[in-house]
């Protein structure tokens, strides 16, 4: 089209003389244009008969040669294929070194094998076996901590073998923990036979502290806290406190059921709690913060059943459940102390701790 006009402007009023020049170098790039087009369709041509005999070759071979289909059939899908096509022995092989030396899943809820090796010494062990397998790869062809997971969504092919967690289950024995056992069966059997009007069952005990930070942006939530002392920091700079801690300090009343006496298990632990959070860097957890919680109690209308009788005293029988901590072991003198007075402050029958 460029070609043409230039022509028709050649033989109009308007021509300078350079148009014969134009459409003569426009011909030679359209010459040009044609010769790589026709190079390019002849290309085309070239491949589409090279791959259509090679295909043929290659069904004449395996024809011929049943060992090597494997090696030159193509896949059927794309994508890069998976290693248990290449390593068809992995999965057996995870199979048996998570059941050499391991044991059956906690609960026995299902066919589960909790594994005695480390992720890292399970791929150690497969690299030392010749599989060329990474430490994720590994992960994924074993059970999900949690199915509902968008993690667990790429544990597609798995063995039935679950990495067993770390549990904090393994307690240190103490010589008086089988009397300190005894003993509390046999407060929840007297308080079975005392059945629920005249008892109030408290069970008391601090749990691990909660450390908390400075208030800074993006980091966490805003924590309103009273201190007494001035808080300075670098500019834009957010520091940590590690002296500021919550201690939670739980306390569980436990209901005893009237028609089973002289039965432990009277004592239920299904009943209200209460959580008093106090801060362990100004108000630690002693002997007197656990005497003002129990004085707090009485005064929540929602623990009163617990704790008080239908003419709104205090029960006569009190017992309290806790550990040998130095806050609520009943040895020190501070807590005997206070444990006289709410036997005289509240006119009870018996105090056990």
């Amino acid at each position: 089209m460029e070609v043409d006009l230039t022509v028709r402007r050649n033989r109009s009023l308007v021509a300078d003389g350079t148009e014969l020049d134009k459409a003569c170098n426009l011909r030679r790039v359209i010459d040009i244009c044609e010769k790589k087009l026709k190079l390019k369709e002849n290309q085309r041509m070239y491949s589409m008969t090279h791959r259509k005999n090679k295909k043929q070759k290659i069904i004449e071979l395996c024809s011929k040669n049943p060992d090597a289909t494997k090696s030159l059939t193509p896949r059927a899908g794309p994508g890069r294929p998976r290693l248990e096509e290449e390593q068809s022995e992995l999965l057996k092989i995870i199979i048996d070194l998570a059941l050499f030396g391991a044991s059956a899943e906690k609960r026995r809820r299902c066919e589960l094998v909790r594994m005695v090796h480390t992720l890292s010494e399970l791929t150690n062990k497969l690299s030392e076996m010749g599989f060329n397998i990474s430490r994720s790869a590994a992960y994924i062809r074993l059970f999900p901590r949690r199915a509902n997971t968008r993690e667990a969504k790429r544990h597609v092919v798995t063995v039935p073998v679950k990495l067993s967690r770390p549990e904090a289950d393994q307690y240190k024995a103490h010589q008086d923990q089988y009397f300190s056992v005894v003993s509390i069966r046999s407060l929840e059997t007297i308080a079975s036979v005392l059945a629920f009007d005249p008892v109030t069952f408290l069970s008391q005990d601090n749990k691990a502290r909660v450390p908390i930070g400075l208030t800074a942006a993006n980091k966490q939530v805003p924590l309103l806290m009273h201190v007494e002392y001035k808080v300075s920091l670098p500019d834009h700079d957010f520091v940590i406190a590690s002296g500021h801690k919550l201690i939670p300090s739980v306390y569980a009343l436990c209901e005893v059921k009237p028609n089973d006496m002289g039965r432990p298990e009277a004592v239920l632990y299904s009943e209200p709690t209460y959580i008093a959070i106090r801060s362990g860097k100004h108000s630690s957890s002693t002997a007197t913060s656990h005497a003002q919680d129990l004085n707090t109690l009485l005064t929540i209308e929602y623990f009163s059943k617990f704790i008080k009788n239908i003419d709104s005293k205090f029960k006569p029988v009190l017992i309290i459940s806790s550990d040998g901590g130095p806050d609520e072991n009943p040895r020190y003198r501070k807590l005997i102390a206070h444990a006289i007075e709410y036997f005289k402050q509240y006119d009870l029958d018996a105090v056990f701790i």
